[in-house]
């Protein structure tokens, strides 16, 4: 079992890591970070990317981590197939302020009923 944190590559995805060490610590669960990029997309694509996901490997590390870059062509599969991998309890991740429907973390919900989401607004 254990706390998977989904990112983006923005450096304010430090806080979903700080949540899911905070709760992992809280649950006797070993935590682990994700960044998916689409096959085809540029893994370093916007100017401050690099340093981002520098950034967040360091935070990962920091709070007991492994994080893990990986490519797909389908991110929601890549997700869902990570967290059964880890078997995954709880996923702790952001969703913009302008959230206004359908997206990939009701889908996940959708396809992981087992699994506690801890969904951080912007």
């Amino acid at each position: 079992m254990s706390v998977l944190v989904c990112v983006t590559g923005q450096r304010s995805c430090e806080r979903l890591i700080v949540t899911g060490a905070s709760i992992a610590a809280r649950e006797g669960q070993p935590l682990s970070v994700l960044h998916v990029v689409r096959t085809g997309g540029n893994v370093l694509g916007f100017v401050n990317e690099p340093q981002a996901l520098e950034y967040l490997l360091r935070t990962s590390i920091d709070h007991g981590a492994d994080m893990t870059v990986r490519r797909a062509d389908d991110v929601v599969n890549a997700i869902e197939a990570e967290a059964r991998r880890l078997d995954a309890r709880v996923i702790v991740a952001g969703r913009a302020a302008n959230y206004g429907g359908w997206d990939l973390l009701d889908e996940l919900k959708l396809r992981l009923p087992e699994v506690r989401f801890e969904i951080l607004g912007a």
